[in-house]
Protein backbone atom coordinates (compact mmCIF):
# COMPACT_ATOMS: atom_id res chain seq x y z
CA UNK A 1 0.00 0.00 0.00
CA UNK A 2 2.80 2.52 0.82
CA UNK A 3 4.52 1.64 -2.58
CA UNK A 4 1.28 2.46 -4.80
CA UNK A 5 0.82 5.70 -2.57
CA UNK A 6 4.24 6.68 -3.55
CA UNK A 7 3.14 6.06 -6.89
CA UNK A 8 -0.19 8.00 -6.85
CA UNK A 9 2.62 10.95 -5.53
CA UNK A 10 4.45 10.90 -8.71
CA UNK A 11 1.88 10.47 -11.20
CA UNK A 12 0.21 13.49 -9.59
CA UNK A 13 3.38 15.72 -9.82
CA UNK A 14 3.49 14.18 -13.23
CA UNK A 15 1.23 15.15 -14.38
CA UNK A 16 1.07 18.64 -13.38
CA UNK A 17 4.65 19.80 -14.29
CA UNK A 18 5.53 17.90 -17.35
CA UNK A 19 2.61 17.57 -19.50
CA UNK A 20 2.98 19.72 -22.94
CA UNK A 21 0.09 21.68 -24.81
CA UNK A 22 0.04 18.02 -27.43
CA UNK A 23 -0.67 15.90 -24.44
CA UNK A 24 -3.50 14.55 -23.14
CA UNK A 25 -3.64 13.36 -19.37
CA UNK A 26 -6.54 11.82 -16.85
CA UNK A 27 -5.45 10.87 -13.51
CA UNK A 28 -7.70 9.63 -10.79
CA UNK A 29 -7.19 8.41 -7.31
CA UNK A 30 -10.05 6.79 -4.61
CA UNK A 31 -9.30 5.88 -1.54
CA UNK A 32 -12.48 4.17 0.21
CA UNK A 33 -13.47 1.24 2.20
CA UNK A 34 -15.82 -2.03 1.70
CA UNK A 35 -17.62 -4.08 3.87
CA UNK A 36 -20.14 -6.95 3.97
CA UNK A 37 -22.14 -9.03 6.42
CA UNK A 38 -20.81 -12.16 4.49
CA UNK A 39 -17.35 -13.55 3.69
CA UNK A 40 -17.96 -12.41 0.60
CA UNK A 41 -18.94 -8.96 -0.96
CA UNK A 42 -22.67 -8.72 -2.54
CA UNK A 43 -23.16 -9.33 -6.12
CA UNK A 44 -22.93 -5.28 -7.47
CA UNK A 45 -19.74 -4.79 -5.21
CA UNK A 46 -17.38 -6.85 -6.86
CA UNK A 47 -18.63 -7.90 -10.22
CA UNK A 48 -18.67 -5.91 -13.51
CA UNK A 49 -15.01 -3.88 -11.86
CA UNK A 50 -12.91 -5.71 -14.02
CA UNK A 51 -11.77 -8.24 -11.53
CA UNK A 52 -10.23 -5.74 -9.17
CA UNK A 53 -12.19 -6.30 -6.40
CA UNK A 54 -11.28 -8.10 -3.94
CA UNK A 55 -14.16 -8.79 -1.40
CA UNK A 56 -11.45 -9.78 1.38
CA UNK A 57 -9.81 -6.31 1.40
CA UNK A 58 -12.05 -3.88 3.77
CA UNK A 59 -9.42 -0.21 2.76
CA UNK A 60 -8.08 0.30 -0.66
CA UNK A 61 -7.10 2.43 -2.74
CA UNK A 62 -7.61 2.85 -6.62
CA UNK A 63 -5.60 4.61 -9.53
CA UNK A 64 -6.51 5.04 -13.03
CA UNK A 65 -4.22 7.22 -15.37
CA UNK A 66 -4.46 8.01 -19.18
CA UNK A 67 -1.89 9.55 -21.13
CA UNK A 68 -2.33 10.50 -25.14
CA UNK A 69 0.43 12.40 -26.88
CA UNK A 70 0.01 13.74 -30.62
CA UNK A 71 3.17 12.90 -32.25
CA UNK A 72 1.14 14.44 -35.97
CA UNK A 73 -1.87 14.61 -37.84
CA UNK A 74 -2.31 11.03 -37.77
CA UNK A 75 -0.23 9.38 -35.67
CA UNK A 76 -0.97 9.57 -31.52
CA UNK A 77 0.71 7.84 -28.74
CA UNK A 78 -2.07 5.60 -26.45
CA UNK A 79 -1.33 4.53 -22.99
CA UNK A 80 -2.82 3.91 -19.65
CA UNK A 81 -2.70 2.08 -16.27
CA UNK A 82 -4.97 1.39 -13.76
CA UNK A 83 -4.83 -0.61 -10.31
CA UNK A 84 -6.82 -1.35 -7.02
CA UNK A 85 -4.68 -2.12 -4.13
CA UNK A 86 -1.99 -4.52 -5.71
CA UNK A 87 -4.11 -5.79 -8.52
CA UNK A 88 -3.29 -3.94 -11.69
CA UNK A 89 -6.19 -4.32 -14.00
CA UNK A 90 -4.82 -1.94 -17.10
CA UNK A 91 -1.51 -1.64 -18.25
CA UNK A 92 -1.05 -1.02 -21.80
CA UNK A 93 0.70 0.79 -24.86
CA UNK A 94 -0.75 2.05 -28.22
CA UNK A 95 -0.99 3.85 -31.10
CA UNK A 96 -3.57 5.46 -32.82
CA UNK A 97 -3.12 6.00 -36.67
CA UNK A 98 -6.21 7.93 -38.30
CA UNK A 99 -8.88 5.39 -37.19
CA UNK A 100 -6.86 2.52 -36.36
CA UNK A 101 -5.66 1.48 -33.45
CA UNK A 102 -3.15 -0.89 -32.13
CA UNK A 103 -3.18 -2.23 -28.48
CA UNK A 104 -0.44 -4.08 -26.26
CA UNK A 105 -1.07 -5.04 -23.03
CA UNK A 106 -4.14 -4.99 -20.77
CA UNK A 107 -6.77 -2.56 -21.96
CA UNK A 108 -10.53 -2.70 -20.68
CA UNK A 109 -12.71 -3.62 -23.36
CA UNK A 110 -16.50 -4.65 -23.48
CA UNK A 111 -17.72 -6.41 -26.35
CA UNK A 112 -21.87 -6.59 -27.14
CA UNK A 113 -24.05 -4.36 -25.67
CA UNK A 114 -24.97 -0.56 -25.27
CA UNK A 115 -22.12 0.10 -23.28
CA UNK A 116 -23.70 1.94 -20.81
CA UNK A 117 -23.02 1.04 -17.48
CA UNK A 118 -26.42 0.15 -16.46
CA UNK A 119 -26.68 -3.54 -17.87
CA UNK A 120 -26.11 -6.72 -15.98
CA UNK A 121 -23.67 -7.06 -18.61
CA UNK A 122 -22.68 -8.31 -22.27
CA UNK A 123 -23.53 -12.16 -23.10
CA UNK A 124 -19.52 -12.06 -24.67
CA UNK A 125 -16.80 -10.13 -22.84
CA UNK A 126 -18.52 -7.92 -20.28
CA UNK A 127 -16.39 -5.17 -17.82
CA UNK A 128 -16.47 -8.43 -15.07
CA UNK A 129 -13.40 -9.82 -15.27
CA UNK A 130 -9.35 -8.94 -14.97
CA UNK A 131 -8.25 -8.31 -18.64
CA UNK A 132 -6.89 -10.28 -20.60
CA UNK A 133 -2.96 -9.55 -22.29
CA UNK A 134 -3.63 -8.70 -25.43
CA UNK A 135 -2.38 -7.63 -28.87
CA UNK A 136 -4.96 -5.72 -30.96
CA UNK A 137 -5.77 -3.96 -33.77
CA UNK A 138 -9.14 -2.11 -33.90
CA UNK A 139 -11.38 0.00 -35.76
CA UNK A 140 -13.59 1.51 -32.78
CA UNK A 141 -15.66 4.39 -34.19
CA UNK A 142 -17.49 3.70 -36.88
CA UNK A 143 -15.75 4.26 -40.77
CA UNK A 144 -18.08 5.04 -43.98
CA UNK A 145 -17.70 2.50 -46.99
CA UNK A 146 -16.60 4.12 -50.22
CA UNK A 147 -19.36 5.56 -52.56
CA UNK A 148 -22.37 5.45 -49.84
CA UNK A 149 -22.60 8.57 -48.85
CA UNK A 150 -22.02 7.62 -45.25
CA UNK A 151 -25.53 6.06 -45.51
CA UNK A 152 -23.19 2.46 -44.84
CA UNK A 153 -20.89 2.12 -42.21
CA UNK A 154 -18.68 -0.46 -40.98
CA UNK A 155 -16.05 -1.04 -37.95
CA UNK A 156 -14.23 -4.34 -36.22
CA UNK A 157 -11.51 -5.29 -34.00
CA UNK A 158 -9.18 -8.36 -34.53
CA UNK A 159 -7.17 -9.54 -31.20
CA UNK A 160 -5.30 -12.66 -29.54
CA UNK A 161 -4.66 -12.96 -25.92
CA UNK A 162 -3.52 -15.58 -23.25
CA UNK A 163 -4.90 -17.02 -20.82
CA UNK A 164 -3.52 -17.48 -17.20
CA UNK A 165 -1.13 -20.52 -15.95
CA UNK A 166 -3.52 -21.62 -13.63
CA UNK A 167 -6.85 -23.20 -14.84
CA UNK A 168 -7.46 -26.72 -16.36
CA UNK A 169 -5.74 -26.34 -19.55
CA UNK A 170 -2.46 -24.02 -18.43
CA UNK A 171 -1.66 -21.20 -20.23
CA UNK A 172 -4.65 -21.34 -22.96
CA UNK A 173 -4.53 -18.71 -26.45
CA UNK A 174 -7.36 -16.52 -27.11
CA UNK A 175 -8.33 -15.78 -30.26
CA UNK A 176 -10.88 -13.14 -30.64
CA UNK A 177 -12.89 -10.71 -33.67
CA UNK A 178 -15.67 -8.47 -34.02
CA UNK A 179 -17.40 -7.45 -37.16
CA UNK A 180 -20.18 -4.45 -37.49
CA UNK A 181 -22.13 -3.39 -39.89
CA UNK A 182 -24.53 -0.11 -39.95
CA UNK A 183 -27.32 1.45 -41.96
CA UNK A 184 -26.73 5.19 -40.47
CA UNK A 185 -29.99 7.56 -41.26
CA UNK A 186 -29.68 9.53 -38.53
CA UNK A 187 -29.45 12.98 -40.70
CA UNK A 188 -32.75 11.39 -42.47
CA UNK A 189 -34.73 9.96 -39.70
CA UNK A 190 -32.87 9.86 -36.51
CA UNK A 191 -32.19 6.20 -36.95
CA UNK A 192 -29.53 3.74 -36.55
CA UNK A 193 -29.42 0.36 -37.20
CA UNK A 194 -26.19 -1.53 -36.54
CA UNK A 195 -25.55 -5.58 -36.70
CA UNK A 196 -22.31 -7.76 -35.79
CA UNK A 197 -21.01 -10.68 -34.63
CA UNK A 198 -18.46 -11.56 -31.98
CA UNK A 199 -16.50 -14.61 -32.06
CA UNK A 200 -13.68 -16.03 -29.21
CA UNK A 201 -12.13 -19.03 -29.25
CA UNK A 202 -9.93 -20.95 -26.61
CA UNK A 203 -7.18 -23.01 -28.13
CA UNK A 204 -3.81 -24.36 -27.54
CA UNK A 205 -2.14 -24.37 -24.19
CA UNK A 206 -1.51 -27.73 -22.43
CA UNK A 207 -3.44 -30.14 -20.09
CA UNK A 208 -3.23 -32.16 -16.86
CA UNK A 209 -1.79 -34.80 -18.50
CA UNK A 210 1.32 -32.10 -20.19
CA UNK A 211 -0.26 -33.15 -23.22
CA UNK A 212 -0.43 -29.47 -25.63
CA UNK A 213 -2.94 -28.93 -27.76
CA UNK A 214 -2.94 -27.56 -31.33
CA UNK A 215 -1.53 -24.39 -31.55
CA UNK A 216 0.77 -24.13 -34.90
CA UNK A 217 0.42 -20.85 -37.37
CA UNK A 218 -1.53 -23.10 -39.29
CA UNK A 219 -4.03 -24.58 -36.38
CA UNK A 220 -5.11 -20.55 -36.06
CA UNK A 221 -5.78 -20.51 -39.64
CA UNK A 222 -8.39 -23.43 -38.61
CA UNK A 223 -9.42 -21.58 -35.08
CA UNK A 224 -10.15 -18.09 -36.95
CA UNK A 225 -12.31 -20.24 -39.48
CA UNK A 226 -13.81 -22.36 -36.93
CA UNK A 227 -12.12 -25.78 -38.71
CA UNK A 228 -11.32 -29.01 -37.17
CA UNK A 229 -8.63 -31.52 -37.64
CA UNK A 230 -9.30 -34.88 -37.79
CA UNK A 231 -8.89 -37.63 -34.64
CA UNK A 232 -6.81 -40.30 -34.69
CA UNK A 233 -9.96 -42.49 -34.33
CA UNK A 234 -11.74 -40.96 -37.44
CA UNK A 235 -14.81 -39.31 -35.68
CA UNK A 236 -15.96 -36.17 -35.98
CA UNK A 237 -16.21 -34.90 -32.10
CA UNK A 238 -13.97 -32.65 -30.27
CA UNK A 239 -11.45 -31.15 -32.02
CA UNK A 240 -12.77 -32.96 -35.30
CA UNK A 241 -15.41 -30.11 -35.34
CA UNK A 242 -13.46 -27.03 -34.45
CA UNK A 243 -9.73 -26.36 -32.72
CA UNK A 244 -10.95 -25.43 -29.30
CA UNK A 245 -13.82 -23.43 -27.19
CA UNK A 246 -15.49 -21.17 -29.80
CA UNK A 247 -18.39 -19.03 -28.64
CA UNK A 248 -19.41 -15.43 -28.72
CA UNK A 249 -22.52 -13.68 -29.94
CA UNK A 250 -24.70 -12.34 -32.29
CA UNK A 251 -26.07 -9.18 -32.32
CA UNK A 252 -28.71 -6.05 -32.92
CA UNK A 253 -28.80 -2.65 -32.19
CA UNK A 254 -31.64 -0.05 -33.09
CA UNK A 255 -31.03 3.75 -31.89
CA UNK A 256 -33.48 6.38 -32.71
CA UNK A 257 -33.73 9.75 -31.61
CA UNK A 258 -37.12 11.48 -30.76
CA UNK A 259 -36.65 15.00 -30.38
CA UNK A 260 -33.60 15.72 -27.33
CA UNK A 261 -34.25 11.66 -25.92
CA UNK A 262 -32.68 8.98 -27.68
CA UNK A 263 -34.26 5.03 -27.52
CA UNK A 264 -32.21 2.39 -28.16
CA UNK A 265 -32.63 -1.85 -28.39
CA UNK A 266 -29.94 -3.92 -28.12
CA UNK A 267 -30.38 -7.63 -28.83
CA UNK A 268 -27.65 -10.56 -28.23
CA UNK A 269 -28.00 -14.32 -29.12
CA UNK A 270 -25.56 -16.50 -27.34
CA UNK A 271 -23.82 -19.09 -29.14
CA UNK A 272 -21.31 -21.85 -28.31
CA UNK A 273 -21.07 -23.58 -31.92
CA UNK A 274 -21.80 -22.99 -35.72
CA UNK A 275 -24.89 -24.74 -35.20
CA UNK A 276 -26.19 -22.48 -32.58
CA UNK A 277 -25.31 -19.12 -34.49
CA UNK A 278 -28.40 -17.89 -34.56
CA UNK A 279 -29.19 -14.00 -35.33
CA UNK A 280 -33.07 -13.97 -34.34
CA UNK A 281 -33.62 -16.30 -31.47
CA UNK A 282 -36.58 -16.01 -28.60
CA UNK A 283 -35.48 -18.78 -26.78
CA UNK A 284 -31.78 -17.83 -25.55
CA UNK A 285 -31.30 -14.24 -25.36
CA UNK A 286 -30.48 -10.65 -24.02
CA UNK A 287 -32.51 -7.70 -24.56
CA UNK A 288 -32.15 -4.42 -22.98
CA UNK A 289 -33.92 -1.03 -23.56
CA UNK A 290 -32.41 1.95 -23.52
CA UNK A 291 -33.94 5.44 -22.83
CA UNK A 292 -31.54 8.62 -22.94
CA UNK A 293 -33.21 11.70 -21.38
CA UNK A 294 -31.98 15.52 -21.51
CA UNK A 295 -29.54 15.66 -18.24
CA UNK A 296 -30.48 18.96 -17.11
CA UNK A 297 -34.67 18.72 -17.50
CA UNK A 298 -35.09 15.27 -15.51
CA UNK A 299 -34.37 13.66 -12.48
CA UNK A 300 -33.50 10.52 -14.36
CA UNK A 301 -30.97 11.05 -17.09
CA UNK A 302 -31.16 7.03 -18.17
CA UNK A 303 -33.63 4.59 -17.98
CA UNK A 304 -32.28 0.85 -18.71
CA UNK A 305 -34.28 -2.40 -18.93
CA UNK A 306 -33.34 -5.80 -19.67
CA UNK A 307 -34.31 -9.01 -19.88
CA UNK A 308 -32.00 -12.26 -20.04
CA UNK A 309 -32.76 -15.62 -21.25
CA UNK A 310 -30.67 -18.82 -21.40
CA UNK A 311 -32.29 -21.89 -20.04
CA UNK A 312 -33.10 -23.26 -23.69
CA UNK A 313 -29.62 -23.75 -25.16
CA UNK A 314 -30.93 -25.61 -28.25
CA UNK A 315 -32.97 -28.16 -25.91
CA UNK A 316 -31.90 -30.94 -23.83
CA UNK A 317 -30.81 -33.86 -25.82
CA UNK A 318 -27.43 -34.48 -25.90
CA UNK A 319 -24.40 -32.63 -27.60
CA UNK A 320 -23.14 -35.93 -30.04
CA UNK A 321 -23.81 -39.57 -30.06
CA UNK A 322 -21.92 -41.78 -27.59
CA UNK A 323 -21.35 -45.25 -27.15
CA UNK A 324 -24.72 -46.00 -25.63
CA UNK A 325 -27.00 -43.29 -27.53
CA UNK A 326 -26.61 -43.44 -31.36
CA UNK A 327 -30.10 -42.58 -32.94
CA UNK A 328 -32.57 -39.47 -31.86
CA UNK A 329 -34.50 -42.38 -30.09
CA UNK A 330 -31.98 -43.50 -28.20
CA UNK A 331 -31.71 -39.56 -27.29
CA UNK A 332 -35.20 -39.47 -25.92
CA UNK A 333 -36.32 -38.52 -29.24
CA UNK A 334 -34.64 -35.41 -29.41
CA UNK A 335 -32.05 -34.17 -32.14
CA UNK A 336 -27.93 -34.57 -31.18
CA UNK A 337 -26.20 -30.75 -30.66
CA UNK A 338 -28.06 -29.46 -27.91
CA UNK A 339 -27.39 -28.79 -24.35
CA UNK A 340 -24.34 -26.21 -25.47
CA UNK A 341 -23.60 -25.55 -21.72
CA UNK A 342 -22.76 -21.84 -22.21
CA UNK A 343 -19.06 -20.85 -20.92
CA UNK A 344 -18.53 -24.29 -20.41
CA UNK A 345 -16.56 -26.56 -22.27
CA UNK A 346 -15.51 -30.70 -22.25
CA UNK A 347 -11.89 -30.27 -22.61
CA UNK A 348 -11.55 -26.19 -21.28
CA UNK A 349 -12.93 -27.47 -18.25
CA UNK A 350 -11.81 -23.67 -16.69
CA UNK A 351 -14.67 -22.48 -19.14
CA UNK A 352 -15.72 -18.33 -19.94
CA UNK A 353 -13.42 -17.57 -16.74
CA UNK A 354 -10.12 -15.57 -15.81
CA UNK A 355 -9.07 -15.88 -12.60
CA UNK A 356 -12.49 -17.53 -11.63
CA UNK A 357 -14.28 -14.76 -12.75
CA UNK A 358 -16.68 -15.13 -15.22
CA UNK A 359 -15.52 -13.13 -18.77
CA UNK A 360 -19.05 -12.44 -20.12
CA UNK A 361 -22.54 -12.01 -17.61
CA UNK A 362 -21.94 -12.26 -14.46
CA UNK A 363 -25.50 -13.90 -13.79
CA UNK A 364 -24.11 -16.82 -15.04
CA UNK A 365 -22.40 -18.25 -11.84
CA UNK A 366 -19.02 -20.05 -11.47
CA UNK A 367 -19.39 -23.48 -9.22
CA UNK A 368 -16.53 -21.78 -7.29
CA UNK A 369 -18.52 -18.79 -6.25
CA UNK A 370 -21.61 -21.01 -4.81
CA UNK A 371 -19.36 -22.88 -2.61
CA UNK A 372 -19.82 -19.39 -1.04
CA UNK A 373 -23.65 -20.03 -0.09
CA UNK A 374 -24.58 -23.72 -1.14
CA UNK A 375 -23.67 -27.20 0.87
CA UNK A 376 -20.87 -29.18 -1.36
CA UNK A 377 -22.11 -30.69 -4.73
CA UNK A 378 -20.67 -32.48 -7.87
CA UNK A 379 -19.21 -30.13 -10.62
CA UNK A 380 -19.34 -32.50 -13.15
CA UNK A 381 -16.07 -31.54 -14.04
CA UNK A 382 -16.68 -28.16 -15.53
CA UNK A 383 -16.32 -24.23 -14.08
CA UNK A 384 -19.42 -23.01 -14.46
CA UNK A 385 -22.79 -24.12 -12.31
CA UNK A 386 -25.52 -21.98 -13.59
CA UNK A 387 -25.93 -20.84 -16.39
CA UNK A 388 -29.52 -21.90 -17.27
CA UNK A 389 -31.48 -18.57 -16.38
CA UNK A 390 -34.00 -16.25 -16.73
CA UNK A 391 -33.52 -12.68 -15.38
CA UNK A 392 -35.07 -9.06 -15.27
CA UNK A 393 -32.70 -5.90 -14.83
CA UNK A 394 -33.21 -2.50 -14.40
CA UNK A 395 -30.92 0.43 -14.60
CA UNK A 396 -31.27 4.44 -13.77
CA UNK A 397 -28.67 6.87 -13.37
CA UNK A 398 -29.37 10.83 -13.22
CA UNK A 399 -28.39 13.87 -10.46
CA UNK A 400 -30.46 15.27 -7.68
CA UNK A 401 -28.68 19.06 -8.57
CA UNK A 402 -25.24 19.95 -9.94
CA UNK A 403 -23.63 18.05 -7.33
CA UNK A 404 -25.47 14.98 -6.45
CA UNK A 405 -25.68 11.93 -9.01
CA UNK A 406 -27.35 8.57 -8.74
CA UNK A 407 -27.31 5.25 -10.16
CA UNK A 408 -29.47 2.19 -9.37
CA UNK A 409 -29.12 -1.65 -10.17
CA UNK A 410 -32.14 -3.98 -9.65
CA UNK A 411 -31.86 -7.22 -11.05
CA UNK A 412 -34.04 -10.40 -10.30
CA UNK A 413 -32.99 -13.90 -11.88
CA UNK A 414 -34.29 -17.44 -12.20
CA UNK A 415 -31.42 -19.81 -11.63
CA UNK A 416 -31.99 -23.65 -13.07
CA UNK A 417 -28.09 -24.57 -13.12
CA UNK A 418 -27.29 -26.58 -15.73
CA UNK A 419 -28.15 -30.13 -17.86
CA UNK A 420 -25.39 -31.85 -16.71
CA UNK A 421 -26.60 -31.15 -12.77
CA UNK A 422 -30.10 -31.82 -14.46
CA UNK A 423 -29.25 -35.30 -15.65
CA UNK A 424 -25.90 -36.55 -13.93
CA UNK A 425 -23.90 -35.10 -16.97
CA UNK A 426 -23.89 -33.31 -20.17
CA UNK A 427 -23.97 -36.94 -22.02
CA UNK A 428 -25.67 -39.10 -19.87
CA UNK A 429 -29.70 -39.81 -19.28
CA UNK A 430 -29.65 -39.97 -15.70
CA UNK A 431 -30.99 -37.90 -12.66
CA UNK A 432 -34.65 -36.32 -13.47
CA UNK A 433 -34.95 -39.11 -16.74
CA UNK A 434 -34.44 -41.76 -14.44
CA UNK A 435 -35.76 -40.11 -11.26
CA UNK A 436 -38.60 -37.71 -11.37
CA UNK A 437 -37.78 -36.95 -7.42
CA UNK A 438 -33.83 -36.31 -8.08
CA UNK A 439 -32.57 -34.32 -5.79
CA UNK A 440 -30.36 -31.08 -7.76
CA UNK A 441 -29.37 -28.27 -5.26
CA UNK A 442 -30.85 -26.33 -8.37
CA UNK A 443 -34.30 -27.70 -8.08
CA UNK A 444 -36.54 -26.25 -8.08
CA UNK A 445 -34.75 -23.22 -9.70
CA UNK A 446 -33.81 -20.63 -7.18
CA UNK A 447 -34.67 -16.93 -7.31
CA UNK A 448 -32.86 -14.14 -6.43
CA UNK A 449 -32.56 -10.30 -6.30
CA UNK A 450 -29.04 -8.21 -6.53
CA UNK A 451 -29.26 -4.51 -5.95
CA UNK A 452 -27.03 -1.41 -5.86
CA UNK A 453 -27.55 2.27 -5.26
CA UNK A 454 -24.56 4.46 -5.78
CA UNK A 455 -24.57 7.99 -4.66
CA UNK A 456 -22.06 10.50 -5.41
CA UNK A 457 -21.15 13.78 -4.31
CA UNK A 458 -19.35 15.94 -6.58
CA UNK A 459 -17.13 18.86 -5.56
CA UNK A 460 -17.32 17.41 -2.02
CA UNK A 461 -15.51 20.21 0.49
CA UNK A 462 -16.03 22.67 -1.97
CA UNK A 463 -12.94 21.26 -4.07
CA UNK A 464 -13.10 20.99 -7.50
CA UNK A 465 -11.39 17.57 -8.25
CA UNK A 466 -13.09 15.75 -5.12
CA UNK A 467 -16.25 13.75 -4.82
CA UNK A 468 -17.64 11.83 -2.09
CA UNK A 469 -18.67 8.23 -3.18
CA UNK A 470 -21.02 5.30 -1.41
CA UNK A 471 -23.01 2.49 -2.90
CA UNK A 472 -25.01 0.59 -1.00
CA UNK A 473 -25.79 -3.37 -1.95
CA UNK A 474 -28.34 -5.61 -0.61
CA UNK A 475 -28.59 -9.17 -2.49
CA UNK A 476 -31.40 -11.64 -1.42
CA UNK A 477 -33.50 -14.53 -2.04
CA UNK A 478 -33.05 -18.27 -2.40
CA UNK A 479 -29.28 -18.07 -2.74
CA UNK A 480 -28.09 -16.25 -0.09
CA UNK A 481 -28.86 -13.13 1.87
CA UNK A 482 -26.28 -10.12 1.93
CA UNK A 483 -25.71 -6.80 2.53
CA UNK A 484 -22.69 -4.30 2.38
CA UNK A 485 -21.29 -0.34 1.24
CA UNK A 486 -18.90 0.94 -0.20
CA UNK A 487 -17.18 4.21 0.73
CA UNK A 488 -14.96 6.37 -0.63
CA UNK A 489 -13.26 9.74 -1.78
CA UNK A 490 -11.91 10.33 -5.30
CA UNK A 491 -10.05 12.69 -6.72
CA UNK A 492 -9.78 13.50 -10.58
CA UNK A 493 -7.62 15.63 -12.73
CA UNK A 494 -8.08 15.88 -16.46
CA UNK A 495 -6.89 18.23 -19.30
CA UNK A 496 -9.40 17.60 -21.77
Amino acid sequence: MNRLFLLCIFIVLFSQNLVSQSDSVSVSFQLGTLLSSKSFAPFYLVNNQYGEVDGDAPVFLKGEVEYKKSLNKNWRFLSGLGFRNERFSEFYVGAKFKDWEFTAGRAKRIYGGLDSGLSSGSLAMSENALPLPMLEISLNEYKSVPFTHGYLKFRGSLRQSWMEEDRYISKALLHGKTFYGMADLDDLIGLQISSGIVHFAQYGGISPQGDKQPSSLNDYFRVFMGRGIHNPDGSSAGEGNAIGNHLGLTEFTFRKRLGTHTLSLNYQKPFEDAGSIQFISLKDFLIGLEWDLPNDEYLVNKFYVEVVRTKWQSGRGLPDPTDDIQTEEDNRGNEFGERDDIYNNYLYRSGWTYYDQVIGNPLILTYQHTLNFLAPYPDYGVAIANNRLTAFHLGLEGNFNSKITYKGLFTYSKNFGTYAGLYEGRFNWGGIDRDPNFEYVFRPARKQWYTSVEVNYNKAFNVEPLSLNIRLASDFGQLYNASGFELSLLYRLSNY
